[in-house]
């Protein structure tokens, strides 16, 4: 019996190993006899040939181009991580963004009907009753930085073409001959009854759809009819589709007249240019429409729109509502729109749908003799005029290709600010050409937000909306739609090495938002403070870090005010700032007291992390008053009158007492939940929620990376090993809710690839490698922990960063300028400080772009094709560019300001000679 258990175990074991192999998903060892299935989800099949770019030509790789050819942004593809979720697991949750750096505003195409939709993008979406592919529902302005906060301020540029019995937007009847069409279409396919029964439940919805509108037809009695959603729209072909960072084309059809058409569209800040070919010959006679709605998205109030012509083919358009009732501005925001069209409308007429008017739109209707139109819009928060001043700026009388090439000049500057010279020797051409476009692809996500929100006057000078008092024109910069605790590990240390100018108004743009949010930093801004993800002020982290680093462009001495108000101040402002504020606990109690236990008592939700990134942002803080408060700077304002030495005791003996929470008594040693009288309330280790944000104790048993040495002694010398030991174990998290959180679900799809607890799919353990890489040594050579995280880094880069998907949440471009830092083998662990970890390179030889004309360029020698990214470092030479060479073999550290001199950074790997040094 037991033989014929193990044969059939064996049968099975195989059979699914054929199956994954049939799949195309290879089986990779994670350990000595342990192998488990690598699985990534393939892209709709019309991802292959979207564009002319770098991406297209080597998925699939065949045609290739040996040499690089291409600009940085032509390498870049949108479409990355945008497959919405699928049973419950993240693959990026973002959107194609057509838009320009940090841009005011951004588009996508919208493949989705629902104006509320979280996810209002799919590739492949398709309809019953409908032709093959996505449908598209216009190009959408967005302010959206994630599905979880939601997107504001949002409209639409809509083409049609041919009548409608309904306005453009609404949802007209699904007339007999596209019902008939449908029907004998699924009857060749022989279709089932089910699909027949749809085709009713379809009609029966738009039914009650048109009622809901006051078209004369009545939904059954007692029925409450939901939302309603667009159903006019057009087939997009994606085989003649180009998606860019600056521009997007399409070959439509109509989905009501069948006819085909064309657009093109490009973006600049605050303004776009639309144009429509009508070229084919049905379309030639049939009427035109452009359609711009304006909606309510999740979670937002009302919106209601005016709009006026001001000359034959312009308008100004106003739109109220739609945006943040949490920072009490429903009725305070108002989008504002210039619109100037190529020709002249023969009509036009502004509608509401629903009796919450969940849309507004201005329905522009054409002659239907037009053969091209070219719409430009300007958008402004503030007035009619700086719309139009905007418009006028920024595209004025230029065309599409000019303001497309103006788009691509701006997106290459700052994608060459990283620029890979030489990306592998021994791979094969189609190989280098993925993983550059994977690593611009990259650096374009790492580069939307936080985004500016303000405008510049008539005067030049900047000025802008405030979410927080409503009031404008405020004077300068402001910056919105990006969260500190997904961003302070890699975004801002990311653009402290490559964009420090921009990095110095972004924090000036956030300084300037304190001041409107009663002195203090919001931590979660779309745009007013969306009051997301615990009350740690991690904000402290990323201004710390700056301070530390010389970044200039902001007030230091502001900001510093900020940060110890944050530390000391306990009244919590409204009871919605600082590190009082979670007001999903309606929490008032907070951890500055020095009364205290030094930590946060008890089992509230989300506790223990809430009190680590504490000691985090003290630590930091400390950081940054060691700096200002001996700098002969008006100190006693910028540190409350306190001695600089004073500061530094109170802060960092708080950042000490995340030992406080180590409870080593009983099972695995780990940060756990304390009562007030010192006694643990341990939670199972692979237990997610309560206590911890997004994961569980074994996910947070490792935060405190400003403190190796002290976490090395919490775990008695063995640091390292506890780490490569969960690296390696089974994923086994649960949690008690029939709910399961996506993070969770993507943790076990990475288990099943070979990463164990290593959750790389959420940001909590995103420092685990780098911690283990700088923990204190006890072995030599191999089985180094150096050696054996740099491993563990090269296969994370290889084997979670593609072209396809994101292992979990992109999160505002953290995810993306991990993969950058990463990649370049320069990384943030101990923020706060200077120091960068000298990690992993990927490349062989990659330039940055550093201020004041210099240069820091990246080697890495001795990774031959045969190492398959295991190599072992040998060594770091570091040329300076005034000259002299020093071997950094006794550190695995750099600092900042040895970067910014400019130079040499030679990683030499493996054990034979290494030829080029």
């Amino acid at each position: 019996a037991l033989a014929l258990a193990l044969a059939h175990a064996l049968a099975i074991a195989l059979a699914f190993t054929l199956a994954l192999a049939l799949a195309g998903c290879p089986v990779v060892v994670a350990g000595p006899g342990d192998w488990r299935p690598s699985f990534r989800p393939a892209l709709p099949d019309a991802f292959t040939p979207m564009s002319p770019s770098a991406y297209h030509r080597a998925v699939p790789p065949s045609t290739a181009p040996a040499e690089d050819t291409l600009t940085p942004v032509e390498h870049v593809n949108i479409y990355t991580g945008t497959q919405p979720e699928l049973n419950g697991i993240s693959f990026g949750n973002v959107l194609p963004l057509v838009t320009v750096p940090w841009a005011f505003q951004s588009w996508f195409p919208q493949t989705r009907p629902s104006p509320a939709s979280r996810w209002p993008f799919e590739a492949s979406d398709e309809r019953p009753g409908l032709a093959p592919g996505p449908q598209f529902y216009g190009m959408r302005a967005t302010h959206q930085a994630s599905p979880w906060v939601g997107d504001w301020g949002a409209f639409q540029l809509i083409t049609t073409v041919g009548d409608d019995d309904a306005p453009s937007g609404h949802s007209p009847p699904l007339g007999k001959r596209r019902l008939n069409a449908w029907l004998n279409a699924t009857a060749k396919k022989q279709a089932s009854q089910r699909d027949v029964q749809n085709s009713h439940a379809l009609l029966r919805a738009r039914a009650m759809q048109r009622a809901s509108q006051g078209w004369g037809v009545r939904p059954p009695w007692g029925t409450t009819p939901a939302q309603p959603t667009q159903t006019r729209f057009s087939h997009l072909d994606w085989r003649k589709s180009v998606a860019q960072p600056h521009l997007f084309t399409a070959d439509l059809r109509d989905s009501e007249s069948g006819a085909n058409y064309s657009i093109r569209f490009a973006p600049t800040s605050h303004a776009a240019v639309l144009e429509v070919q009508y070229d084919s010959a049905e379309a030639r006679a049939l009427p035109k429409r452009l359609t711009v709605n304006f909606h309510a998205c999740s979670f937002i109030p009302p919106v209601n729109i005016t709009a006026r012509q001001t000359s034959p083919t312009e308008f100004a358009v106003v739109s109220r509502g739609g945006v943040c009732p949490e920072a009490n501005c429903a009725v305070k925001f108002e989008l504002h729109l210039a619109l100037a069209l190529s020709v002249a409308p023969i009509s036009w007429r502004v509608s509401s749908l629903g009796p919450s008017v969940f849309k507004s739109t201005l329905e522009l209707e054409l002659s239907p003799g037009t053969r091209q139109l070219t719409a430009r819009v300007g958008t402004s928060f503030i007035s009619a005029d700086l719309a139009r001043l905007s418009l006028q700026r920024q595209v004025g009388g230029r065309g599409l290709e000019e303001v497309g090439k103006q788009g691509a000049a701006r997106w290459n500057e700052v994608l060459s600010s990283a620029t890979l010279d030489i990306v592998g020797n021994g791979k094969s051409k189609e190989r280098v050409a993925v993983e550059r476009a994977t690593f611009y692809t990259n650096a374009y996500r790492a580069s939307h937000f936080p985004r500016f929100i303000d405008e510049v006057s008539t005067d030049g000078s900047f000025v802008h909306w405030s979410p927080y008092t409503g009031r404008k024109p405020l004077a300068g910069r402001l910056v919105a739609d990006s969260g500190f605790w997904d961003a302070y590990r890699t975004v801002y240390p990311w653009l402290s090495l490559t964009q420090p100018e921009v990095l110095g108004e972004m924090l000036q743009g956030w300084l300037n938002a304190a001041s409107e949010w009663g002195g203090w930093l919001a931590q979660w801004a779309s745009p007013g403070d969306a009051f997301s993800m615990g009350g740690s002020t991690l904000s402290d982290v990323v201004f710390s870090d700056a301070i530390a680093k010389g970044i200039s462009g902001f007030d230091r001495s502001q900001a510093f005010r900020l940060l110890l108000r944050n530390a000391m101040d306990n009244s919590g402002g409204s009871g919605a700032q600082g590190r009082s504020a979670w007001p999903r606990q309606g929490r008032s109690k907070r951890l500055a007291s020095e009364s205290s236990p030094g930590y946060l008592p008890g089992k509230e939700e989300w506790g223990v992390s809430y009190n680590l990134e504490t000691c985090y942002c003290n630590f930091a803080i400390a950081r940054a008053a060691e700096r200002l408060c001996a700098d002969d700077v008006d100190t006693e304002a910028t540190c409350l009158g306190r001695s600089g030495a004073s500061l530094l005791a109170e802060l960092d003996a708080r950042a000490a007492n995340y030992r406080l929470l180590f409870d080593d008594k009983l099972g695995e040693p780990s940060f756990q939940p304390r009562l007030a009288n010192g006694s643990f309330v341990r939670q199972p280790m692979d237990q997610w929620g309560n206590s911890f944000a997004e994961a569980g104790p074994r996910q947070y048993r490792y935060y405190a990376p400003y403190d190796v040495e002290g976490l090395d002694e919490l775990y008695k010398g063995k640091l390292c090993d506890s780490m490569e030991a969960d690296l390696r174990r089974k994923f086994t998290g649960f949690y008690l809710s029939s709910t399961k959180p996506h993070e969770l679900l993507e943790a076990k799809r990475l288990d099943l690839m070979g990463f164990g607890s290593l959750n790389h799919n959420n940001q909590v353990t995103h420092h685990w490698l780098y911690l283990m890489l700088t923990a204190p040594d006890r072995r030599r050579g191999a089985a180094s922990c150096a050696n054996r995280a740099r491993h563990w880094i090269s296969r994370v880069l290889q084997k979670l960063y593609g072209l396809q998907n994101y292992s979990g949440d992109e999160d505002n471009g953290e995810m993306s300028a991990w993969y950058l830092l990463s990649s370049i083998g320069l990384y943030p662990l101990k923020l706060g400080t200077n120091e960068l970890v000298l990690g992993a390179p990927q490349f062989e030889r990659v330039t940055l772009r550093l201020r004041d004309g210099k240069t820091l360029v990246v080697r890495r020698v001795g990774w031959g094709a045969a190492s398959k990214g295991h190599a072992d470092l040998r060594m770091v030479l570091w040329r300076r560019a005034g000259g002299g060479v020093f071997t950094l073999n006794s550190t695995k550290l750099i600092s900042y300001q040895t970067i910014l001199s400019g130079g040499e950074l030679t990683f030499v790997f493996g054990r034979g000679p290494a030829a080029g040094l």
